[in-house]
């Protein structure tokens, strides 16, 4: 046994070694990511699916962030890019430049401050109080040559969440979509949020890339496979197309952690238990308006009670689909994910999309949805339909190999919600020059064997032992209607105003217990927005 671990930390120390010596001779690379926000990426989506212009490239639309190397500048300039015409220097900063931009032959660099100042009130059954949002940051990004670029983002946060949220980050001890959280002034949160990167491209078909950040896996709104739900995490990730890019190929390898400490050490706070993770995702092209991806996910043992830290298995560090499943199998100690996922556009404003995950023999998960884009004749419009069900203890572990849940700081790494769940979701979105309004329609019904969430929670065992017998139902409708004028484009940023509803109600199989609750919110704000930030749960 020792022998073999003394292998497997050879084997460790040697690829890590490679890693960092491929990013090092390659240090003068290019190409960023693209903002991993939801109405950017359907912007985006839209502009290629009404481009006439066949000439352009193949664009793998179901990895995201989007990676300029792999995407035509045609279509995310119109995003990011304002042409209009503006007569003051004060006026081209707000509405079209960034705040800073050093700009040579060879070398760009620019800098925005990030920032969401919010205020509202809730509703309650039984109270009403404010809520508020104050983050402040910082990005900055740049490119050196036409093969490098490097972007960093850090974000220092205080919340007053809502009722519900509030509850549930109190469980989790995080703050939503950010990482581990503080107290603050009470019944407020405070976390700080950092991403970055450095990107390599040594030429138009491999990308390299070496950071802390967010992916997400899938055409939804949600993602049943890999989502950006969970906290930034250190990744290492390669990027490759083929065949005059009718195949794209990712792979990501991941070290992520729970929130549970290691054995009390002489510092102040202990570390906590780590995990390694790969995703794979293959997507295959075969005529322009259809894709099919292959996706594996795998969480790996790093860590076990009895022996401490464990050097992560050779398979961790092979950058081919399908290995670990292959050897290991979907019930081994080692989490096994495997999805599928397909998109085809019907006509240049109509997509249809869907997902199906296998986490085993009996869990299992599915989506179905569709996009329509310029509805009713209306530009930068879109309408999107989507349902998404999966089986109880889905992403979970029996006790023995908790760590292995397919979660990352206690958020999930796929679907928000958890799992044993059926949720329909109706979305809109209109824009009239600067203007903009999205309206959101959630309904959603959730089971759980205990009311601690055995069956629902990927954090609580698949084996967890329980007295009880019945079995308990959350039914959620959540709505909300948001309104904002759009300042500049480079960060998103927005005026916004906001009014949501949620409704919940709470039963048991024995008719024991019936809870119903809502709460009614409304906030205004000013905000720069490049991320997102699932509160509709």
């Amino acid at each position: 046994m020792k022998k073999k671990l003394e292998i497997s930390s050879i084997i460790e120390k040697v690829v890590t070694t490679f890693y960092f010596s491929i990013l090092s001779i390659f240090l003068f690379a290019q190409h960023q990511n693209l903002p991993l926000n939801h109405q950017l990426s359907q912007q985006l989506e839209y502009n290629v699916f009404t481009s006439r212009q066949d000439s352009i490239q193949l664009f793998h639309n179901s990895a995201k962030p989007y990676i300029e190397t792999f995407t035509p500048q045609v279509y995310s300039n119109k995003i990011y890019n304002d042409t209009g015409k503006y007569y003051y220097a004060i006026t081209e900063k707000l509405f079209q430049k960034n705040l800073l931009l050093i700009e040579e032959d060879d070398f760009k660099l620019v800098a925005d401050p990030l920032f969401n100042f919010s205020y509202g009130r809730t509703s309650t059954n039984d109270s009403l109080y404010k809520i508020s949002g104050n983050t402040r940051g910082v990005r900055v990004a740049g490119d050196i040559t036409k093969k490098f670029s490097f972007e960093t983002r850090v974000y220092e946060n205080q919340f007053f969440y809502p009722s519900y949220l509030d509850s549930i980050a109190n469980i989790k001890t995080t703050a939503i979509g950010i990482g581990r959280s503080k107290p603050f002034k009470n019944t407020g949160h405070d976390a700080a949020m950092s991403s970055g990167y450095i990107s390599y491209s040594p030429n138009k078909n491999i990308n390299l890339q070496f950071g802390q950040g967010k992916h997400f896996i899938g055409n939804g709104y949600r993602s049943l496979l890999l989502s950006d739900n969970a906290s930034p995490a250190p990744y290492l990730g390669i990027t490759t197309q083929f065949f005059k890019n009718k195949l794209q190929y990712r792979s990501i390898n991941s070290w992520i952690q729970s929130l549970t400490r290691l054995p009390a050490t002489n510092s102040a706070e202990a570390l906590f238990k780590r995990k390694g993770a790969s995703f794979r995702y293959l997507s295959f092209s075969p005529i322009k308006k259809l894709q099919l991806g292959i996706f594996e996910g795998v969480i790996y043992e790093n860590y076990v009670d009895s022996i401490g830290k464990k050097p992560l298995t050779p398979h961790f560090y092979l950058p081919i689909i399908g290995v670990n499943t292959a050897v290991n199998g979907l019930t081994n100690k080692n989490n096994s994910l495997l999805g599928l996922n397909i998109n085809y556009q019907l006509k240049n404003s109509l997509m249809l999309y869907g997902q199906l995950m296998i986490d085993g023999a009996q869990k299992n998960g599915f989506q179905l949805g569709g996009k329509w884009f310029n509805c009713f004749n209306s530009l930068n419009s879109w309408i999107q339909l989507e349902y998404n069900s999966v089986s109880p203890y889905a992403y979970a572990m029996p006790n023995e190999n908790i760590l292995q849940s397919y979660t990352h700081t206690n958020q999930e790494l796929a679907h928000p919600i958890g799992a044993n769940f059926s949720e329909f979701l109706l979305m809109g979105h209109l824009e009239n020059g600067r203007w903009q309004t999205t309206g959101k329609l959630i309904f959603y019904t959730q089971k759980s064997n205990s009311l601690t969430g055995i069956s629902s929670s990927p954090l609580i065992p698949t084996d967890a032992l329980t007295s009880e017998t019945v079995e308990y139902l959350s039914k959620v409708s959540f709505s909300s209607i948001e309104v904002s004028y759009l300042f500049n484009r480079k960060t998103n940023m927005q005026l916004f105003g906001n009014y949501s509803y949620r409704n919940q109600q709470f039963s048991s199989s024995n008719n024991q217990l019936s809870i119903n609750k809502f709460e009614s919110f409304w906030t205004i704000g000013f905000r720069t927005t490049l991320v997102n930030f699932y509160h509709d749960i």
